[in-house]
């Protein structure tokens, strides 16, 4: 069996400028007297813990195509270095599969809808559940008169889903700006899914905070030039978060570092 290796994503481009020593314009200034006005949030890993339900949807969607794959915890916490469900098959069968067992691009896509179907059983059985704090954290924000957002690689029915069965609501009602994966061409690391919230909400980079609990989402989010706060899910401890601007250990408020909660005005 071929070892599974996936490239780490070690650095983040600045587009050739250099933060430290360049000068703030009056915009920038402007937006840090103002202070921090909307949080970002990813989705998988993130407002919820979601990537165990994703695996057991991916295993059994293998198992109705009578496909002799099996994605335990050790291959699937490197499979998520790969953002997006298709794109995760398609590393794998790439990679991983004898040539004489490949599958093809119509398969993957079948596989993947399977896959879907089975999540969403998932999480209409109550199965998938927000993270601790994320909901009054939500709600605390909204009082604030915080904007809210997403960004996210996975599609906006995965989104969709979720929110309603564990909030109860539309996510509109919540969120200004939904940024999925279907809306660009290249998911994270890729800034472009923090692109598409700073450009549809008018918004400027130092006017947001991201919450992140992967490698990949903080490197997306780093590159888009936003601060970002990481808070490690079951599948991300452990892994590299140097760059992150603040670390956490919990979404409960109390819990958050003072200087953080000084930041967001929460």
């Amino acid at each position: 069996m071929k070892s599974l290796v996936i490239d780490e994503f070690n650095t983040y481009p600045n587009n050739g400028v250099d933060m430290k020593k360049r000068k703030l314009k009056k915009e920038d200034i402007l937006s840090e007297r103002a202070g921090i006005q909307c949080l970002i949030f990813d989705f998988d890993g993130t407002l919820a813990e979601t990537e165990e339900a994703h695996r057991n949807a991916f295993n059994k969607a293998f198992n109705s195509k009578k496909l002799n794959w099996h994605w335990d915890q050790h291959i699937y916490k490197k499979l998520l270095k790969v953002a997006g469900g298709k794109e995760r098959i398609d590393f794998y069968n790439k990679s991983f599969s004898s040539k004489s067992k490949k599958i093809s691009s119509e398969d993957i896509e079948e596989i993947y809808l399977q896959k879907t179907k089975f999540f969403s059983q998932s999480v209409s059985k109550g199965l998938v559940k927000l993270r601790p704090g994320i909901r009054k954290f939500l709600e605390k924000a909204k009082y604030k008169k915080k904007k809210l957002a997403i960004s996210t690689s996975t599609s906006r029915d995965n989104v969709t889903l979720l929110l309603r069965s564990c909030l109860k609501e539309n996510p509109e009602d919540v969120f200004s700006f939904i940024s999925t994966g279907d809306l660009v061409e290249k998911k994270k690391p890729s800034p472009d899914l923090y692109k598409l919230v700073l450009a549809e909400m008018n918004l400027m980079p130092e006017e947001c905070l991201a919450f992140e609990d992967s490698r990949i989402g903080l490197v997306s989010a780093k590159r888009a030039n936003i601060k970002t706060a990481v808070n490690p899910s079951q599948y991300s401890v452990g892994d590299n978060f140097d760059e992150a601007d603040y670390f956490l250990t919990s979404f409960l408020l109390e819990q958050f570092p003072k200087s953080l909660r000084k930041k967001i005005a929460l």
